[in-house]
Formats: structure tokens, sequence, C-alpha cells
């Protein structure tokens, strides 16, 4: 109960920032400026979060000791369910959403337009900045910082995502299409999370059959779903060896999003970057979403995230009641 109040409390926050956001960027007064340096703070605050949630990692110690342990087991389940969720959602856009690439119904006039305006976005100078910060992030947790520091991490996080969602919020604003957007989405948009859950699950199922762990375990660890401080939790009363996989499992499927986002909006399409994080679609992957691809897309992401999120409570349970 607690868990749900929570995370229906983070969402009225994260929801309240980017409509206020919204809301100062469609001013006629704001639109009207150039405003070149919202991008350049959404990038040094981005940079900020990332390198911070690699110190956050580095210096938690149930990470790098799982790392020896559970690692390979992890890696496995992280990359088929990750596959599985890009995959469905991948299906879904072209056969029933039918979107194109950039997310825009196909045969759109502005299509070709946003593609040569956003070509800068998805490209490969995103990918080095975010490598660079995560790994530089968690070495410093490991080797440099003391924990008086690194204790602190969350505080920051909390208030780097704060400022992103709102300056997301805001590009939202100055676009002045963000009414049309959610119209276009329309109801459509909850098969989104329907695709990334069922994917992640399917594909982690089929990790199970490669793996000693087996297929329930592994798709009781694949239903954290990107949240790796709730999943571990709820698998602690039934195997202890589950929950410590399906933590490093989780703590990957952030990371490796944050890192391939870039690629999978220039070679896949910019629907399928929500898929990636799972549950973190909603919150701390969700600035990078939108770094890689359009204001547009954060309809898809955050809807993603938040049914997601709610879900993880739901379904871990359910997997470990499953008769064999």
């Amino acid at each position: 109960m607690n868990t749900t109040l929570s995370t229906l409390s983070s969402l009225a926050i994260y929801i309240a920032l980017v409509v206020v956001g919204a809301i100062i960027g469609s001013r006629r007064q704001v639109r009207s400026r150039p405003l070149v340096w919202l991008g350049k703070l959404q990038f040094v605050a981005l940079m900020i979060l990332i390198v911070t949630l690699g110190v956050n990692l580095g210096a938690n110690d149930e990470v790098i000791a799982s790392l020896g342990q559970i690692g390979l087991a992890a890696l496995v389940i992280t990359l088929f369910a990750m596959a599985g969720s890009l995959l469905f959602l991948t299906l879904l856009r072209r056969f029933v959403l039918r979107l194109d690439h950039v997310g825009l119904p196909r045969g759109s006039a502005q299509t070709g337009q946003e593609e040569k305006h956003s070509a800068g976005k998805a490209d490969n100078a995103l990918t080095k900045w975010i490598v660079i910060a995560v790994v530089l992030g968690m070495l410093a947790g490991r080797f440099v910082l003391p924990p008086a520091v690194t204790v602190h991490c969350g505080s920051v996080i909390t208030f780097g995502l704060y400022l992103l969602l709102f300056l997301v919020g805001m590009d939202m604003g100055r676009q002045g299409t963000f009414l049309s957007d959610v119209k276009a989405a329309g109801f459509q948009v909850l098969l989104v999370p329907v695709a990334v859950g069922a994917g992640s699950l399917a594909f982690a199922a089929l990790a199970g059959l490669l793996l000693p762990l087996g297929v329930k375990d592994s798709m009781a660890a694949a239903a954290g779903l990107g949240w790796y401080s709730l999943a571990p939790t709820l698998l602690a009363p039934y195997s202890l060896s589950v929950s410590a996989v399906s933590f490093l499992s989780n703590v990957m499927r952030e990371i490796f999003a944050i890192v391939s986002i870039p690629f999978v909006a220039k070679y896949v399409g910019y629907v399928e970057c929500a898929s990636l994080p799972g549950a973190a679609a909603m919150d701390t992957v969700l600035p990078v979403v939108v770094g890689a691809t359009h204001e547009r897309i954060t309809i898809y992401s955050f809807t993603s995230g938040v049914v997601l999120s709610l879900a993880v409570p739901l379904l871990v349970p359910a997997i470990v009641a499953l008769p064999f």
C-alpha cells in the first residue's frame, strides 16, 4: 500500500512539473524568443543526472558484489527482456498504431521535415557523452567520493529529475503542438506499455530456457521492468538468489537503456525508445528519450512508464504464484 501511494505521489509531481513547464513554454512571450540556453541547460542537467546515477550505483556495495556472483544470468535476462520489448513495440507501431519511424502517421507531410530537423539529435555524440558520464560516475562513486558525499546522491537525482521534467514540459509548450500530439496518440497509447511488458516477460521466459534459473524465476527477475528498488524487495521472501538477479538485471536495464536509446532512435524508431527502460521511461530515462527523439514522444514514454510502474507490484507476486 505504501509503495502504491509513493508511486502515485511521484507521478502527481512528475505530471505537475511537465504541465507547468508546458503552460509556461506555450506563452507567447516565451515562444517568441529563441531561448538558446534552454537546450544547453537540458544537456548540462542531463549529464549531471546521469553522472549522479553512476555515482549512486558505484557506491552501492550490492551492485558491485552482484556483478561477480550473478552477473551472467542478470545480463542474459536483461538483454532478452529489452530485445523482446523492442520487438513487440516495433510490431505494434508498424502494424497497429501505423506510425512511421519518427512516430507520425504514415504518409504525414511532417515526416521529411522532422527527420531533417531532428537529424542531429539521435547521433553518436549523445551516446558518447552518456557512456562517459556513466563510467566516470561509477568510478567516482566507487573509488573517489566518500560516503558522506554519496549519501546525498538521492537528493541530487530527485532535484535533477524535477528540473529536467520541467524543461521537457517547456520544450513541449514551445512546440505548440501538445494538445494535438495527445489527440493524435489517443487511447492507443495504452497499448505501448502492454507491448513492452509482454515482450519483456515473453523473452525473459526464453532466456530461462538457457539458464539454470529456469523460466519462472527468469520471468520473475524481469518483472521488475527496470524498477530495481522495488522488485528485489518483493522477491526476497520468495528467493534471495532470484532477488539478487532481479536487482542487478533491473539496474542493467536502466543503464543499457540510457546508452542505447540514441541508436534505437536513429536506426529503429522514436516510439521504440520508450520500450528500453521499462518503468523508468516515466522519470530518470525520460529526458534521454526526449533528447534523442522529439518532445512528442514524451506522451508515449511517460504513459508507458506510469502504467508499467503501477503494474510491477502486481506482476511480480503473480509470477511468483505461478504453479510451476
